[in-house]
């Protein structure tokens, strides 16, 4: 399966709305349409979830074990906190991508959207730290013409994420554009034809 097929069957992106991002054209035809969507992978909230576990047991055992007063237990629910905050920040985040645009989404008590076209992205690359590789998830990181660095954290099929956002920075921003390849390449010749005719 090519990159595109695995991107595409990714998910059914285009039977959904967004919420919290307006789609050019109102998603007919000649609108802007959603390429890809996705966001982090949830497994990677869990060493939080086990750390405030592991809290928990260890201030309960402490009680217990009469290591610590009983009003320490006042302080079980932090952890727990941390962990849910984890969680909520993974399932909060979102990442698009259409055919005209990048688009993060963030927050948890808020939501924070940042967005950028696919004509202002000037580099992508991917990068796995080693347990993501075992795993099977990778980070995308997008470079955009303003200096700004976005990134698809932690996300299934980096790669294909990569190569589409690639072929569109290359190739693709020709798309939007009027006209064919043949009608554009006329213009050329024509434009040529006039230079040669003002340089004699």
């Amino acid at each position: 399966m090519s990159p595109d097929d695995r991107l595409e069957s990714a998910t059914d992106a285009n039977d959904e709305t967004l919420e919290w991002l307006s789609l050019a054209g109102d998603g007919t035809d000649a609108g802007e349409t959603i390429r890809w969507r996705g966001g982090p992978r949830i497994q990677t909230a869990y060493p939080w979830v086990g750390l405030a576990a592991a809290g928990v047991v260890a201030a309960l055992a402490a009680v217990v074990l009469e290591l610590l007063p009983v009003v320490a237990l006042a302080g079980v629910p932090l952890p727990a906190l941390v962990a849910f905050w984890a969680l909520a920040s993974v399932s909060r985040t979102e990442y698009v991508v259409t055919d005209r645009r990048i688009a993060i989404r963030r927050g948890v008590l808020g939501v924070d959207v940042d967005t950028v076209g696919l004509e202002r992205v000037q580099n992508t690359a991917v990068s796995q730290h080693a347990i993501a590789r075992v795993v099977g998830y990778g980070t995308v990181t997008i470079e955009a013409a303003s200096g700004a660095t976005f990134a698809f954290r932690n996300v299934e099929e980096f790669d294909a994420v990569h190569d589409r956002l690639e072929d569109q920075r290359h190739g693709g921003r020709t798309a939007d554009l009027p006209g064919s390849v043949e009608e554009w390449e006329a213009i050329l010749a024509e434009v040529r034809g006039w230079r040669r005719a003002l340089e004699r």
